[in-house]
């Protein structure tokens, strides 16, 4: 600014302008604090009123607005999104419209990255105001603007703006019983005997410090209610069988200058489930003559497991001046498990009489201990030159190593009848030793040019990945003395390593304008891998290497109609490295009915994802529409290969499937309010068609496998597909009023499916339909209830059930509504079925397991509220109109992944 007088006018809606007098020299000016007097004369004239739209789709995101739903005091964020139009929440999983969602962020914070879980079970739902569901970049790609195939669907929970700046949270906790404890007869004689196994109980707490540019979030729980309350992945068994549940979580997000913003998480899980399974699976074939077959297998299994988890979360991102910003992200996880399990299990086929004719039958029994260690470093490093705007220089290192090892016994009794109808009897009694140590390290650099203006933009990028893995597996024989450490079994010890190397070179355009953009790219992926192997004695050494070249293409055209209408075409090329497991050439004897084969041979495969999207909001009447068609193909796909012996043994190994296994998916939702501020509608309709190929062959005889895997020279079944289709619709009311809000959602789906060696196709049905009811009384009283309606048709092995699901609440508010007395009876009818069906390659399976009866519980909730003053006006918006954004989704463009780390949405 050139020296001289001027004039400084400050002024904000809701302020009184304030102007003030300055001179400028040469040199550089600090101002004093200005400060805005609130023109309150003015504030008490506004008042805001709108219909509060469920949903609004503003260009690829989808936003639902959190006031439009009616939750029980206390409630958690995943009530609130279990009653949003398309959202499904099941064993901890949240998808939406058919896409999973794996990370979840607060207010464009990272928040327990990659742990949905600890968001929406812990997190109050009456904190927020918006919930967004939106397409997040990698870290990477935020600098450089172009994608790099690590984008994902994500969640992002805006809070009330009077919830930004205080301390605010619950701490509860409450006990109860198992309604077994009061049935008459053997089944409550028995709980009653055993009363500590029918006691239920739950504590948890969960406190949030905001302070405009610190957020810091504890959370705290334990349970015996299968609730995992953020057990990160590998930490929970999901809603099968009973579980006990502890974890302690701190997650941090400071921005502790303009240029320097770090924070982190850490996570401490643990986690033990009794499990029991009923399965039947149905398997179709063919034998050596050419004959259809049908087998199945029955069995049922008893496991119990219990794990530690742990991981350690941190991030830096540093602005080192204008130009130049450096992000350091370091990781650690170590987990420790110890399981045991026993299984019985019986194989028959379908006779030419169509009877069932048992070929094997036996029973094993299983206990290993595992521990861990896994951690990483990834930096990113982006210059931007002076001397152009635009141009940018981008470079991510990543390093990572694991490590791992197990004990393990296994006995097992094999029973089978062979040719001549004698039965022959297989014993195994062996102990398994395995260490696996991983290395992987990566780096990519990336040169952004702007072309003849910033709309027009080339990158060029390359980079290279390696990774090596050892693996060593030491099987021993019980002796005559017990011992395990002195028999050890050749055949089956060996050790492996794995190395993999691979490049790219990458070639990308994008143009970006105000009603469409353009994105085109080309990448060339060399690849190289190499296997060492090492066998037990009289077999020998055996080394294979290959290479491999891939041409991936990627395209992005969208098109925006306005700021809440777009369509988009998107098409994607990608490769998938096999894993370690399915290229080790080694004999695994652990299941006596099924062993795995190697096949070091495999190539990556190479998969074509293409997708159409369509999606509206319309003003006039707060309706939303959104369609999305998607399609893939996969050359030299991962597929199975399976060869059964006489017994019905199962021998499978992967391998690159010459045909192209195809899928095929559209959705369709529309949401609108039928009664303003009363009554919404909703209708999601979803059609679905998958082809599946696999190999199977029966009838083999044991020593011609055994000579064909010991000469790296497995055989090839006979091709098989499954085609299935499948289609459902769901329809859905919800009356929302300050008092009573009611919801009606009825859904049906028909599947269909065929497999090329069985004759009739399976065709099932399931019906279903939900109520739910929420009564606000007087004195603070509130009655909560849903009730859920299943039917099955079309189910094997006795599937075909119906099952009412009834759950009910009440809630007392006490303490001037800062503490929350509840009742609760789950499961009131007793008729959860806990069944799944599973459609493969080429089987159907159906599961039955346990999970937790009907119960009664009573908890006590204290909230903790103490926020930050001059705030309140933030939570006066009701609805949405005209052309509002979002909060972090830009004007004039819909790209997504515009949330950085730490310093909450942009503008």
């Amino acid at each position: 600014v050139k020296p001289g007088n001027y004039i400084i006018i400050v002024s904000s809606v809701g302020y009184i302008k304030q102007t003030s007098n300055i001179t400028l020299t040469n040199k550089d000016l600090v101002l004093k604090r200005i400060s805005l007097v609130e023109n309150v004369e003015m504030l008490k004239g506004i008042e805001v009123k709108g219909t509060a739209a469920q949903m609004v789709v503003r260009g690829d995101t989808l936003e639902y607005n959190a006031s439009a739903f009616q939750v029980p005091e206390n409630a958690a964020v995943e009530d609130l999104m279990k009653k949003m139009p398309g959202v499904e929440i099941v064993d901890g999983k949240v998808t939406v419209n058919g896409e999973q969602i794996k990370n979840i962020r607060v207010d464009g914070k990272k928040f327990f990255s990659g742990d949905v879980e600890q968001a929406i079970k812990n997190l109050p739902a009456d904190m927020i105001d918006k919930i967004q569901v939106l397409e997040q970049k990698s870290d990477m790609a935020q600098l450089t603007g172009f994608e790099d195939g690590d984008t994902e669907r994500i969640i992002n929970l805006t809070t009330k703006v009077n919830r930004r700046k205080g301390v605010f949270g619950n701490i509860g906790g409450g006990g109860g019983v198992d309604a077994t404890l009061f049935e008459k007869g053997s089944v409550g004689d028995d709980a009653r005997n055993n009363v500590g196994d029918h006691l239920r109980y739950t504590g948890n707490g969960t406190v949030n410090f905001m302070n405009g540019n610190s957020q810091t979030t504890i959370t705290g729980g334990a349970n015996n209610l299968n609730n995992s309350r953020g057990a990160r992945g590998r930490g929970s068994w999901g809603s099968n069988g009973v579980s006990n549940n502890q974890n302690f979580g701190l997650n941090n997000n400071t921005i502790a200058t303009n240029n320097l913003k770090f924070g982190g998480d850490v996570t401490i899980n643990h986690s033990s489930n009794f499990n029991k399974n009923e399965n039947y699976k149905e398997t179709y074939s063919r034998d050596s003559e050419g004959k259809d077959r049908t087998d199945i297998d029955t069995s049922s299994s008893i496991s119990r497991n219990n794990m530690w988890n742990a991981n350690l979360r941190l991030e830096t991102e540093w602005k080192i001046d204008t130009l130049n910003t450096i992000i350091i992200q370091p990781r650690m996880e170590y987990s420790t498990s110890k399981s045991s399990s026993a299984r019985d299990y019986t194989y028959m086929y379908l006779n030419d009489l169509n009877e069932n004719d048992t070929t094997s039958w036996g029973d094993s029994e299983n206990y290993s201990e595992r521990n861990s260690i896994s951690g990483g470093l990834n930096v990113i490093y982006n210059h931007k030159f002076a001397a152009k705007k635009g141009r940018s220089l981008t470079m991510n290192v990543n390093t990572s190593f694991s490590q791992s090892g197990s004990d393990g016994l296994n006995f097992s009794e094999k029973y089978s009848k062979n040719n001549i109808g004698n039965i022959d009897t297989t014993i195994i009694d062996q102990k398994t030793i395995n260490s696996s140590h991983k290395y992987s390290y990566s780096m990519r650099v990336s040169y952004v040019e702007p072309l003849w203006n910033l709309k027009n933009m080339l990158e060029i990028s390359a980079s290279y990945n390696n990774n090596t893995t050892n693996s060593v597996k030491e099987q021993y024989n019980r002796d005559a003395t017990g011992d395990y450490s002195t028999e050890m079994d050749s055949i089956y010890s060996n050790s492996f390593q794995n190395i993999f190397h691979r490049g790219s070179v990458e070639l990308n355009y994008s143009y970006k304008d105000e009603f469409y953009n353009i994105r085109l790219g080309l990448e060339g992926q060399p690849s190289w891998t190499k296997n060492l192997r090492e066998y037990g004695s009289g077999i020998g050494n055996r080394d294979t290497a290959y290479s491999v070249l891939n041409f991936a293409p990627n395209a992005r055209f969208q098109y925006n109609f306005g700021r809440k209408t777009f369509v988009r075409i998107d098409y994607r090329g990608r490769t998938q490295q096999p894993d370690i497991d399915q290229m080790q050439p080694v004999k695994n004897n652990s299941d006596p009915m099924n062993e795995t084969v190697g096949n070091p041979a495999l190539n990556p495969s190479f998969n074509h994802d293409f997708r159409l999207m369509y999606s509206a909001f319309f003003d006039s009447t707060f309706a939303s529409l959104s369609t999305v068609i998607s399609a893939s193909m996969t050359k030299d796909a991962l597929g199975s290969n399976r060869i059964y012996n006489e017994h019905s043994k199962q021998y499978s190994q992967t391998i690159n499937i010459p045909n192209l296994p195809l899928n095929l998916g559209w959705s369709i939702m529309y949401n609108t309010p039928l009664i303003s501020k009363l009554l919404h509608f909703n209708t999601n309709t979803n059609f679905g068609y998958r082809m599946q190929y696999a190999y199977v062959l029966r009838g083999v005889n044991d020593d011609e496998i055994n000579q064909a895997i010991d000469n790296n020279n497995f055989m090839r079944g006979q091709e098989n597909s499954t085609k299935s289709g499948n289609v459902s619709e769901s329809i859905s009311l919800t009356l929302t009023h300050e008092f009573i809000e009611l919801g009606l959602r009825g859904n049906v789906n028909y599947s269909h499916s065929q497999n090329t060696m069985r004759k009739d196709p399976t065709k099932t049905w399931n019906w279903g339909s939900t109520g739910n009811l929420v009564l606000r009384l007087p004195y603070d009283f509130t009655i909560s209830s849903d009730i859920t309606y299943s039917d099955r048709k079309g189910y094997s092995g006795g599937m075909n059930q119906q099952e009412i699901m009834w759950n009910a609440t009440l809630d007392k508010q006490l303490f001037k509504k800062k503490a929350t007395l509840k009742f609760q009876a789950n499961d009131i009818l007793h008729q959860r079925l806990s069944i799944r069906q599973t459609i493969g390659d080429n089987y159907i399976q159906n599961s039955r397991y346990n999970t937790l009866p009907s119960y009664f519980l009573l908890t006590f909730t204290y909230q903790i509220k103490g926020f930050g003053a001059g705030n309140s006006r933030g939570n006066r918006r009701e609805g949405f109109r005209g052309g509002d954004a979002p909060v972090g989704i830009p004007p004039g463009g819909y790209q997504g992944g515009g949330i950085r780390m730490g310093g909450g949405m942009p503008m």
